[in-house]
């Protein structure tokens, strides 16, 4: 098999997997058709990681495998490209979707349909990261969205219908204006490979003109939908907070990323795409900042953290703008770039953590109000949990998303700090910080000690916590901790693959420096500080005003037509 072929795998994998997963419900019943259910994921999961090992050394010395799909003419072939990018971004997908999968396992949604679909969503990711053409790319998103609607929908929560409608409403509005983008594109340039637009547009006069502008900003607005970047993230906390445990874990550390790293792809090449970066930066640091008050107004626990994935992917979201900006070819934009990715993988790491331990213990205390539930470590205990597995990662993923050295969520916040100092991004990535301190010492009450007076909330007949959810939290913790102690090789790696082989990037940035810890220290004290002052009376009815205000329908409709119109200005002007 050649290498060209090999770059296919962990699309073809998965999806022969989704088929035998298939075939095992159609064809087999009973212990037969766990075999084949099993086998089916193995192979979509497990053989993909045979591949990226083969491969790691050509990745690290710059190669990269491209063509057209077929030996089709560049014009109307399939364009694909497996890089240094789409390597990153597939290791970030199947690590997340492995440990997501053996949650599933013991918590459920379980068997063959929720196996093949989950496999089809995996290859949509890996697929959508390798296109290299407009009209791949909104296939591939298409998918992605059709797997993620069922996926949602699969949970058993009320609401979780009403939520996957909602995000099929919204994605599809957008992907239709997505479409009219791409063939106002295709209309100027005739060809749809990134790479051919840029270059027809670039021999344009005008490099396109008005058209041009507007078709990119559709395109643009409709990914950053699917990336949840304010004003365009309404569908969100329904539909993390109200889908399977595992789903959310997938959702958020890995599905609202891809297409942004599929879009930089487009925007690297086009003339207008520096400045599309540019307004893209400042609304990640926008979100971030308003979306972690509002996470900090949550009473739903699950809720609170689908917020903060929309905070979180304001970070990711702020620093890839920024490479955007100052392109992705010079040593800042690099760096950017290489931090942008890192804080993308570590989230996804210790929000997936986050999850599946606050899905656990929900689950198990039949309570999801952080204002109501106390005493969870006992609860975990009535059901056969004797060492506290559940609590000490919870732990390593609040003390993760909050920055404390030396786990993984720190190192990544570290980076994006070095790459983004002086901007104004900077200052609104320091009060986001302090904010998510605060709400994770808020999430953390829900295991204090129960109050005198007051029971905690128990189901009726405890039961054993299976171990698929015990091997799954252990996982994600243990690479939390990894994460953060090889911070420096790991970024050194991301530096490498990033600029595609290249001379090694010159960067001062130390991790543990005494400024950063001096910094983590400040941020930790005002994040204390911000927790006590919104348990205030005060501070609880400003805080209910946040939670309780208008959220309906049509604001999505109007939220996705403000932020195209906004985003088309910005680049007329």
């Amino acid at each position: 098999m050649s290498l060209e072929d090999m770059v296919f795998l962990p699309v073809v994998l998965p999806l022969l997997g989704a088929a035998l997963a298939l075939c095992a419900k159609v064809f087999l019943t009973g212990r037969a058709s766990r075999i084949l259910e099993y086998t089916g994921v193995f192979i979509g999961l497990g053989l993909p990681w045979l591949f990226f090992v083969y491969i790691t050394p050509m990745m690290y010395a710059g190669q990269a495998v491209s063509g057209v799909i077929g030996a089709w003419h560049t014009g109307v072939g399939i364009m694909y490209r497996f890089d240094g990018l789409a390597y990153l971004v597939n290791i970030l997908g199947f690590s997340v979707a492995a440990a997501a999968w053996v949650y599933a396992l013991g918590a459920g949604p379980k068997g063959p349909s929720f196996s093949s679909v989950f496999l089809i969503q995996t290859a949509s990711l890996a697929a959508a990261i390798m296109t290299a053409d407009l009209f791949n790319l909104f296939v591939c998103l298409e998918v992605l969205g059709i797997a993620s609607y069922v996926l949602i929908a699969s949970s058993d929560k009320p609401g979780a219908a009403l939520a996957s409608f909602s995000y099929l409403m919204v994605s599809a509005t957008a992907m239709v204006f997505f479409l009219l983008g791409l063939y106002g594109l295709y209309r100027l340039t005739g060809v749809l490979s990134y790479e051919g637009i840029a270059s027809a547009l670039n021999q344009l006069p005008d490099a396109g003109g008005p058209v041009a502008l507007v078709s990119l900003s559709l395109i643009v607005a409709a990914v950053a939908m699917r990336v949840a970047v304010m004003p365009l993230y309404g569908w969100l906390p329904d539909a993390h907070a109200l889908a399977p445990h595992a789903i959310s874990a997938v959702l958020s550390g890995v599905l609202i990323k891809t297409p942004l790293f599929a879009l930089s792809r487009v925007l690297m090449l086009m003339p207008a795409g520096a400045s599309a970066g540019q307004l893209m930066g400042y609304a990640g640091a926008v979100t971030a900042l308003a979306a972690v008050v509002i996470a900090l107004s949550q009473k739903d626990a699950k809720r609170l953290l689908a917020y903060h994935s929309i905070s979180q992917i304001g970070y990711i979201v702020s620093a890839w703008g920024a490479a955007i900006q100052v392109g992705t070819t010079t040593g800042a934009g690099v760096v950017l770039m290489a931090a942008a990715f890192m804080h993308a993988f570590y989230h996804a790491l210790f929000k997936g953590l986050l999850f599946l331990s606050i899905g656990t213990t929900v689950d198990r205390a039949g309570e999801r109000n952080v204002y109501v539930l106390r005493g969870a470590g006992r609860i975990l205990r009535a059901h056969g949990e004797r060492f506290p597995v559940t609590l000490i990662c919870f732990l390593i993923g609040a003390l993760s998303i909050s920055a404390i050295p030396p786990l993984n969520g720190y190192a990544s916040k570290a980076a994006i700090s070095y790459a983004l100092k002086g901007t104004p991004h900077y200052y609104l990535l320091f009060a986001a910080s302090i904010g998510t301190v605060a709400s994770f010492i808020k999430l953390s009450r829900i295991f204090w000690p129960t109050p005198k007076g007051s029971a905690a909330v128990l189901d009726d007949v405890p039961a054993a916590i299976p171990w698929p959810i015990h091997l799954s939290q252990i996982f994600l913790g243990l690479l939390c901790v990894i994460g953060g102690l090889a911070a420096p090789a790991l970024f050194a790696f991301v530096l490498r693959l990033i600029s595609a082989g290249g001379a090694d990037v010159a960067i001062s940035l130390k991790f543990y420096s005494s400024g950063t810890m001096i910094k983590t220290l400040i941020i930790t004290a005002s994040g204390v500080l911000l927790f006590l002052g919104a348990i205030t009376p005060k501070g609880s009815a400003l805080l209910k005003r946040v939670r309780e205000r208008r959220r309906d329908f049509e604001g999505l409709f109007v939220s996705f037509a403000l932020g195209t119109a906004a985003l088309a200005g910005w680049l007329l002007l």
